[in-house]
């Protein structure tokens, strides 16, 4: 770190730090004979861009390390809220409307008009879930790119007070009749058609396992399932056909369809290998979709105090927002169970079903597809140099590959993004599409990604399978440096988001109708960054509740960039089709990425053409982008 050319700093770690606020800043940790903040960002501001400066600088006599000799995270102190922008109170109608919306997004007090959104902890995911609640309480229309061009209360609401044109309503989504067939939404019939050509996988499983530890009451436990499954229709919903139309089934509350089943396990050193094989049994099981439970409970009994809880759900019914839901509500009601209190739990208006008919009922919008028929124009598939020649009809066959980026590394990259307007997700979408590029030698790279397809507020609360799949095409140019690549990069997720209302499998029926059964449509490759808005540790009264790693061996693209922020550090995965890459392959794609980033933000300003090539890779040439 810079910190360390400067003569009185023996030690230093910088982090990004979440403060009690729920705000993300950079924070320097330092040993030395100086603790005076100004003299420390004076010297790094000789070598440093403002971006790049800690906002907060604690001193302490020693870092603490883990007995492995890392820096124990959980250890250093956790900072006072930053100073920042000076507190202005807001004063028109529509900055208290903002500053409300705010306020809960972010889960942070006291926001003035000045402060800004990103700087405050807000990100891509975030951004979208503000756009959408103004659209409904100010009834504009409101683009998803209007945040990061005007990231303050003040600059927002003027943004607001200029669109003057009432926000396009589809109509609002209304409960739909249930004397009749419930349609699918275009994300269900897409996984639905999988399942019918390929049969029942486990390609779509999605599982959680949790550790419990201290008194489980499992009748309390048993009823929280019960109570979770009668709230959410996508819970107890099977799936089925008529005249040749998928439709959706949902079952009566008071019935089934939840699997509830606790097994006697052994504890100790002896039973962890027993232990983790009944997990990874559980996540391997097939779901019948026609005959369900779609959503199955599998409670390990190790001793009165010692549990593990398996939940396991098909991604029909349910997406990773739905997961933070139902996170969040398991809590509530088991604590109710418990205590013989009402859970408190506000009502759902609508199901999941309201909302794939009302999906259905709405008109894609033909100017939407016109878009992203010319965006995609020419698209080629990745050339992902394969370590086996790729089977005529793709499996699904897979593993992950996990690493950490460290966090001066991680720390740089969220200051890259501040500096430039743009979102952690976003300056980590640069870096993989340069590596894919340089590994594939084609400067049109196209990856996918993930959205929440809560663009509506009332949709926030829901359990389902909202999500949609966009496509982000880049065109590398390495005459430029990574600020210039990250600011095009930061155009096409903008871009992307502004028209994701077209499902993803209407955009492969028009624009892919002829299938290439050895690849995924449109992407083959995929970046993820985990942070969505629920996303919370479940909270049981008595328990301590830690999560346990499940094994996946599916892959549903080619591969994916799956990053995740967890207690300050950013933690890194590739998942791979074991079908056409070596584990070797991944573990050196993760080195190269790694490597990447260094050498961009080291020298942000330096074209990329100029950075150090990929081990047994040609340096690139500076030819037409």
């Amino acid at each position: 770190t810079t910190l360390l050319t400067h003569p009185h700093i023996t030690q230093a770690h910088v982090l990004a730090r979440t403060t009690p606020t729920g705000n993300q800043h950079l924070i320097a940790y330092t040993v030395g004979t100086t603790t005076d903040p100004d003299e420390l960002r004076t010297h790094l501001a000789t070598t440093l861009p403002d971006y790049m400066i800690p906002t907060t600088f604690i001193p302490l006599d020693t870092l603490p390390l883990t007995p492995n000799g890392k820096i124990d995270h959980r250890a250093l102190p956790t900072p006072n809220p930053t100073p920042g922008t000076p507190y202005t109170a807001p004063t028109t109608p529509t900055e208290h409307t903002l500053t409300h919306i705010w306020t809960n997004v972010l889960n942070t007090p006291h926001i003035g008009i000045h402060d800004n959104f990103f700087t405050l902890g807000g990100d891509s995911i975030t951004s979208l879930q503000v756009v959408s609640r103004i659209r409904a309480a100010c009834a504009v229309e409101l683009s998803p790119r209007a945040l990061f061009e005007r990231p303050t209360i003040a600059g927002l609401a003027a943004t607001v007070a200029e669109a003057t044109v009432p926000a396009f309503d589809a109509g609002a989504i209304a409960p739909a009749p249930r004397d009749g067939d419930l349609p699918l939404s275009f994300a269900q019939e897409r996984l639905w058609f999988l399942e019918e050509f390929a049969g029942s996988t486990v390609e779509y499983n999605v599982v959680e396992a949790l550790r419990l530890t201290g008194p489980l009451d499992t009748d309390a436990l048993r009823a929280a399932f019960a109570a979770l499954v009668a709230r959410h229709e996508a819970l107890r919903t099977t799936f089925d056909s008529v005249e040749g139309h998928g439709v959706q089934v949902v079952h009566e509350a008071a019935g089934p369809p939840v699997e509830f089943r606790i097994v006697e396990a052994p504890t100790g050193e002896d039973g962890a290998a027993t232990l983790a094989e009944a997990v990874r049994h559980e996540a391997a099981r097939p779901f019948d979709l026609r005959t369900g439970p779609l959503l199955r409970v599998l409670l390990l009994r190790g001793s009165a105090r010692e549990h593990v809880l398996v939940l396991a759900l098909h991604h029909i019914v349910t997406d990773g927002w739905s997961m933070g839901v139902l996170t969040r509500e398991l809590g509530a009601l088991y604590t109710a169970a418990v205590t013989g209190e009402d859970a408190a739990l506000p009502g759902l208006p609508l199901q999941y079903p309201d909302y794939a008919a009302w999906q259905r009922g709405r008109s894609v919008a033909e100017d939407e597809v016109a878009h992203w028929a010319k965006t995609l124009a020419g698209l080629e598939p990745l050339a992902l140099p394969t370590d086996r020649p790729r089977p005529a009809v793709r499996t699904s066959a897979g593993a992950l590959h996990t690493f950490e980026i460290p966090d001066a590394l991680a720390a740089r990259l969220r200051a890259a993004g501040r500096g430039e307007g743009a979102s952690l997700f976003m300056v980590l979408t640069a870096v993989t599409q340069l590596l894919l590029s340089r590994w594939t030698g084609q400067r049109d790279v196209a990856v996918g990604t993930a959205v929440s397809g809560r663009d509506r507020a009332e949709l926030e609360g829901l359990v389902g399978f909202f999500v949609n799949t966009l496509v982000l095409r880049s065109r590398i140019d390495e005459r430029l440096p990574f600020s210039g690549l990250l600011a095009g990069v930061r155009g096409t997720v903008l871009d992307a988001f502004a028209h994701q209302g077209v499902p993803f499998s209407v955009l492969v029926d028009r624009l892919a109708p002829d299938r290439d059964t050895s690849r995924t449509p449109l992407v083959q490759a995929m970046v993820s960054l985990q942070n969505t808005p629920d996303e919370q540790p479940l909270a049981l009264p008595g328990l301590d509740v830690a999560p346990l790693e499940v094994a996946r061996d599916t892959a549903q693209f080619d591969l994916t960039f799956g990053f995740r922020e967890e207690g300050g550090a950013l933690l890194a995965g590739i998942e791979y089709n074991t079908g056409l890459f070596d584990a070797a392959t991944a573990a050196r794609l993760s080195r190269w990425w790694l490597r990447l980033a260094e050498a961009a933000l080291t020298a942000p300003g330096t074209p990329l053409l100029a950075l150090p090539a990929l081990p047994d890779e040609a340096a690139p040439a500076p030819g037409p982008a």
